[in-house]
């Protein structure tokens, strides 16, 4: 005997959130990095704010990447997710 399965709320939702996560069309791409936000988002500027600068940031990775901010970060750059070397 097949076992019947129930329709929650709790499915039906956990389903709309994977079918939304799809991309709109096939041939779209998703994100190169979804762990990564876009510069954009992050409010990125590629020049420092005061003495404080990526190069000093513990999410830097060198030479020019972030762990958090997607695409290539300038060491003289800074965004709003700044975090001081402690």
């Amino acid at each position: 005997m097949r076992k019947r399965t129930q329709f929650t709320r709790r499915r039906l939702l956990a389903a709309a959130l994977g079918l939304a996560a799809l991309p709109a069309r096939a041939d779209e791409q998703p994100a190169a990095s979804p762990d990564k936000i876009s510069q954009a988002a992050a409010a990125y500027q590629p020049t420092p704010k005061g003495m404080f600068s990526c190069a000093v940031c513990t999410f830097f990775i060198k030479p020019k990447s972030c762990k958090v901010v997607d695409g290539e970060v300038s060491p003289t750059g800074w965004c709003k997710l700044f975090d001081m070397v402690d």
